[in-house]
């Protein structure tokens, strides 16, 4: 892949992940919802889960870092692939909704 492309993909998938931030305060907050039922709190799914969900900011920094220090090195492809980590994140999520949505 060429440098202009890569460039105007990472700025506008990290404007994106950054503007995301604010749809995952509100999960987060929402989250601890999760342990509502009094046998919720002994459950390590429940722990799993929300570990997940308060670890989003970690995985848009690392994308944020690793991508620009691979575009620096002119590892583009890299770049990119580094730049998709919080899609882990946002796609099922989006899945989700999806399938609330349209069932």
């Amino acid at each position: 892949m060429n440098r202009k492309p890569t460039l105007w993909t990472l700025i506008a998938t990290q404007i994106f992940y950054l503007l995301f931030i604010l749809v995952w305060m509100f999960i987060a907050g929402m989250s601890v919802m999760m342990f509502d039922s009094p046998d919720a709190a002994s459950k390590a799914t429940t722990w799993l889960i929300f570990a997940a969900i308060l670890l989003y900011p970690a995985g848009v920094l690392t994308a944020l870092i690793a991508g620009w220090l691979m575009f620096s090195r002119r590892r583009y492809r890299a770049a990119l692939l580094w730049n998709c980590i919080p899609l882990i994140w946002i796609l099922p999520l989006g899945g989700f909704f999806a399938y609330a949505n349209l069932s």
